[in-house]
């Protein structure tokens, strides 16, 4: 679970959204304030800043940063802005009591959790000036420790260097990210951790020098257990496992952040460790409880040291049986895992009788809450929601699917988790039925025929109060699903109705509501923005809302973009020139030719490749030679980055085709139908060999990328990228090792059920895939139209339209990467032979030749390390 999908899912019930449109609903009164005279005001997201007109911030020094709690907030705000106004010190702050609470909650970022405000001394003296002075006014106001920072003395003030204006360059993964300068003039990453690091030039004022030095003294010697391994960690702290140094007995070491980890009621974690603490006093002596071994504090941090049960959570037990996840299931497969699961179902319900038995409600019963035996016998852990049943109290906290309704209280809240379970055991997609009141019936069908199960207490029924009315399947998208061709212009058209009608012209930071990377990157680009949605309508062949396009065009007029194809500018003017805007696209380009590319990294999100890709479009577009040279450029640029001289890919480097070295290979073969020189595809294979290193072969015989976690199937970052460029490759280099790993791969792309439908990580990227390698094949007609029929699974009616959910299923999505658009273009793919992706289909035949260009000023001449085209 990916935790920052969490906080934009605050401010919308269908769609991820920015949080600032749910914190300005009721913003601090200093938030809205005018700048006083000589002043700047600045808003930026979550964010309002105040700046004094002279002199000048320094690039970068050492900040403060100011913890709150919610009570305190106000009164903390208050003091520092009458401080800095008074002092001329620059500030900023979150804009609103909700977003202090978001940034504090359980599951918000560890490295920026506790920080309300910042400021910005400009020079040695008036830090030493705001350390002293705040820290007399504040007088020890209680806040949240910020892990990535050092605590001045033992109030809310914190420190640490890092820059004062923004200023971005590429890490070595090639991502552009916030940065500061070495004194050696070069711009290096301001890396944010969770952990206090301070750069080993950074200039230390005398202020701080006792302060480091202490720092640095601070021991672990006295610390009563060793840990072994983080087993998981939130804001509010960390679970581990450790042995006890007297003993050397094995445990689980509980953390708790005092005033961090807050859940929706505002309880930080000691709060709940405390409650958990009590609960399990009084569910001692149960077989499904672990027992508690002791309480202690360290650090500031209270840790609750419990018995240490030998098993596996119950999801990482279904990932290892659940059958629908191979390529190949029998019936004797799935009645094998029926047996299974059921007797799993049976224990935990017995443990669950026994816990409630004692009058305790559980409260947050879901599979990362439960262990599983070796004997297949169920534990609970976790108990911080929990309540006695004569005093419940609701949890302030939930997993989306199992969270009980508001008219749920007491036993009847641990019941409704415990059919969810029921459900999800066979069809594990719990967070739909929260998006659309109609899901948990499909699911329920298709979990009865697909696993047999008896009809009569169908899994996840319904115990709701009978008062509510009962909720009927959703069936009226089964004909457009049906796998069929004749099915595909009115599925085209109903999911690009759905997305015209998500549509938010009014906006000025998006147009169609979909991933959260549309805020963090923006909300123009192909994949996440504006531009992929309008390319996905205009490829498939569903109508161009002209108002959209109108939307797209102001917007590239009123805001700066990077460079990049799929983040980025670049792919933006490529769509803007496909839907008739040449003179437009060619403006874009130009503002993007003219950015420094120090430091691009070789991938086709933002990177080499990408941009590549587009130049050469362009170059054959309109004949210009420079664009070409460009694109050659790029490519050179790209190999070099990805060193593949070396046995190994670097370390820090992804694979796949968005992140990895396989984008550099489409890019190379893309040059090679223009060029037709053999060393292109010398380089081309080299490349893949490089992601393919990055391959496993799982249990089931499938080929995947291996992370480090987990094996992925997926068109991203997963062998299916790889497989998309891979067979490209193989047009032109026959291979029998080769063919043979994509076999692997393309079987990576057959299982029945996938977790999310999405094009870069779900089942429309695998269509797609298998759209590219054979489409005409019996059998591989065979899973098309499966995996087009299993997409009912996921679809959820918005506006009366087909619409799907991005990644985590938490809401719906409508653009390419995860949404609506990137279903569109790979169904598209299957039926109408359009593409998936920009530039992912590489014709075999020769290109015509790019031709000189008359203004032989534009044009620069390729440096050799690739040929320059035929003709």
């Amino acid at each position: 679970m990916d935790m920052r999908y969490e906080a934009y899912s605050y401010a919308d019930r269908l769609f991820y959204d920015s949080p600032v449109q749910w914190a300005v609903r009721e913003e601090f009164p200093a938030a809205t304030e005018a700048a006083p005279p000589g002043w700047v005001r600045s808003t930026r997201e979550v964010w309002v800043g105040f700046q004094p007109v002279t002199p000048e911030l320094p690039e970068q020094g050492w900040k403060i940063h100011v913890a709150a709690r919610l009570d305190n907030a106000p009164h903390v705000l208050e003091v520092v802005r009458r401080y800095c106004f008074d002092n001329g010190v620059a500030y900023k702050f979150l804009r609103s009591p909700g977003l202090v609470q978001t940034q504090n909650a359980k599951y918000a970022a560890r490295a920026s959790s506790g920080k309300f405000l910042t400021l910005y001394p400009r020079d040695d003296a008036a830090l030493e000036h705001c350390l002293s002075n705040l820290d007399a006014a504040l007088d020890g106001a209680p806040g949240p420790y910020i892990l990535s920072d050092l605590r001045w003395r033992k109030g809310p003030l914190y420190l640490r260097y890092g820059g004062f204006v923004e200023q971005f360059c590429r890490s070595e993964t090639g991502e552009l990210v916030l940065a500061f300068r070495e004194p050696s003039g070069k711009l290096r990453p301001d890396v944010r951790a969770a952990v206090f690091e301070v750069p080993p030039w950074a200039p230390v004022p005398a202020v701080l020098a006792d302060t480091l030095a202490a720092a640095s003294r601070t021991s672990v010697d006295d610390f009563p257990y060793t840990v072994q391994s983080a087993l998981h960690f939130s804001n509010g702290g960390g679970i581990y496992l450790a042995r006890r140094t007297t003993d050397g007995q094995q445990v689980v070491l509980k953390e708790a952040r005092p005033h961090a980890g807050l859940d929706q009621r505002g309880d930080d974690a000691v709060t709940r460790l405390d409650l958990e603490h009590e609960t399990l006093g009084r569910l001692a002596g149960l077989d499904a409880v672990p027992t508690v071994l002791g309480r202690f504090t360290a650090w500031e941090h209270h840790f609750l040291v419990q018995e240490y049960i030998e098993g596996e959570p119950l999801h990482r037990w279904f990932g290892r049986n659940y059958p629908l996840v191979h390529p190949e299931v029998t019936d004797e497969d799935t009645a094998e895992y029926r047996v299974k699961a059921l007797r799993i179902l049976d224990s935990i319900e017995e443990g669950l009788r026994s816990i409630h038995a004692r009058g305790i409600v559980f409260g947050d019963l879901h599979p990362r809450n439960l262990i599983v035996r070796p004997d297949g016998r169920v534990a609970f852990v976790d108990f911080e929601l929990s309540s006695p049943a004569d005093a419940f109290v609701r949890p302030a906290l939930g997993a989306a699917g199992f969270a009980a309704p508001p008219e749920l209280t007491g036993f009847a809240v641990d019941d409704h988790a415990l059919a969810a379970l029921r459900l999800w055991i066979f069809m594990p997609l719990l967070p739909l039925t929260v998006l659309s009141p109609h899901k948990a019936e499909t699911l329920r069908a298709a979990a009865r025929e697909r696993f047999a199960l008896p009809s009569a207490e169908p899994p996840g029924h319904d115990r709701r109060p009978a008062t509510r009315p009962r909720e009927v399947p959703a069936e009226q998208f089964d004909e457009l699903f049906s796998g069929e061709p004749a099915a595909w212009p009115r599925l085209r058209d109903e999911l690009a109705a759905a997305t015209a009608a998500s549509a938010t012209p009014h906006r000025t930071d998006r147009l169609f509501p979909g991933d959260p990377s549309q805020f963090t990157h923006d909300g123009l680009g192909l994949a996440y923005g504006a531009a992929g949605v309008l390319w996905a309508c205009h490829a498939t062949g569903a109508r161009v809302d002209p108002a959209h396009v109108g939307w797209l065009l102001k917007a590239v007029d009123r805001r700066p973009l990077r460079p990049g194809l799929l983040v980025g500018g670049h792919g933006v003017a490529y769509v803007l020139d496909l839907l008739g805007h040449r003179q437009q696209a060619m403006d874009l380009l130009d503002r993007l030719m003219k950015d420094d590319s120090e430091g691009y990294g070789p991938d086709l999100l933002g990177g080499l490749a990408g941009i590549g890709l587009c130049l050469l479009n362009f170059a054959r577009t309109t004949g210009d030679r420079t664009l070409y040279d460009a694109a050659v450029e790029a490519a050179e640029r790209a190999v070099a980055g990805l060193h593949l001289d070396r046995a190994a890919p670097p370390d820090g480097s992804r694979a796949g085709l968005v992140h990895g070295a396989s984008g550099t290979a489409l890019l190379l073969l893309h040059l090679h139908q223009v060029a037709a020189d053999s060393n292109l595809l010398d380089l081309a294979g080299r490349a893949l060999e490089h992601d393919l290193a990055r391959c496993v072969v799982a249990e089931d015989g499938t080929l995947q990328v291996d992370d480090g976690i987990r094996v992925l199937p997926y068109l991203e970052s997963g062998s299916a990228g790889i497989a998309a460029v891979l067979q490209a490759h193989l047009k032109h280099r026959p291979d029998a090792g080769l063919a043979e790993q994509l076999e692997r791969i393309g079987r990576a792309a057959v299982p029945e059920f996938i977790v999310q439908p999405g094009l870069f990580n779900g089942r429309a990227g695998l269509i797609g895939l298998q759209a590219l390698l054979d489409p005409d094949a019996t059998e591989r007609a065979g899973v098309i139209r499966r995996h087009v029929r299993r997409l009912l699974w996921h679809v959820v009616p918005y506006e009366g339209h087909p619409a799907f959910p991005g990644e985590q299923l938490l809401r719906l999505s409508m653009d390419l990467a995860t949404g609506n658009a990137g279903v569109m273009t790979a169904l598209g793919s299957v039926y109408a032979g359009t593409p998936t992706l920009p530039f992912l289909t590489v014709p075999t035949e020769p290109a015509e030749p790019v031709a000189p260009k008359a203004d032989a000023a534009r044009q620069r001449p390729p440096s050799g390390a690739l040929p320059t085209p035929t003709g």
